[in-house]
């Protein structure tokens, strides 16, 4: 699994503040995310039948 992340952070106005918005994404090695990949597919896949059938 993955044991690093990288993170990216932009800085927003927002009402006369400046929020922080910081996205932090696992750093997966490729056999790793192609799984991961495999893995999400399959869970959005079951999602889309169970309403698709209702």
């Amino acid at each position: 699994m993955a044991t690093a992340c990288s993170s990216e952070s932009h800085d927003r106005p927002y009402q006369k503040r400046v929020i922080r918005v910081v996205n932090v994404t696992p750093t997966y090695r490729t056999e790793e995310r192609e799984r991961m990949k495999q893995i999400i597919s399959e869970q959005l896949y079951d999602v889309f039948c169970k309403y698709a059938l209702s």
